[in-house]
């Protein structure tokens, strides 16, 4: 590569990259103002930032987790569900997607896939105390709904 060629690779990389930190923190800020609004309880209003979040980042988990919240609040449990699926799709490490599946099968009264979501979270993060009582609660929800199915 010539050294003019070489050059204008780099500074399109660190142009890329400049766009790319730019688009981070305007996502960043939207996330912000969403936290905020999903506070003050105003969740349409949240979910509406989080989707222009995800408009500058795509890629971020958090906006999809945090949305996901915001349509749980608001009963839209399809398109939560979507977020959370695609929060673990982005971070299948982190347990906070599996938690929000969870939240929102359990909204759904899907009972046993909501358990499944909660262990999958709890496999990840063993030291929360939320997550090992929903989990201990799914659990007695699901035998007693067994038992009760036998009768």
């Amino acid at each position: 590569m010539s050294g003019e060629a070489t050059e204008a690779a780099s500074s399109s990389g660190s142009t890329t990259a400049a766009v790319a930190a730019e688009a981070a923190a305007a996502a960043e800020q939207l996330k912000e103002q969403g936290n905020e609004q999903h506070r003050c309880g105003n969740h349409l209003k949240a979910a509406a930032l989080y989707t222009q979040g995800l408009k500058a980042d795509p890629t971020n988990a958090v906006l999809f987790s945090n949305r996901c919240a915001a349509l749980l609040k608001l009963s839209k449990t399809t398109k939560a569900l979507a977020d959370a699926e695609e929060c673990i799709r982005l971070r299948p490490d982190w347990d906070k997607g599996y938690f929000r599946k969870g939240a929102v099968l359990e909204a759904l009264e899907k009972m046993d896939e909501a358990l499944e979501s909660y262990q999958a979270a709890y496999q990840r993060n063993k030291e929360s105390k939320q997550l090992a009582e929903k989990v201990r609660v799914l659990q007695k929800v699901v035998r007693s709904k067994a038992t009760a199915a036998q009768r």
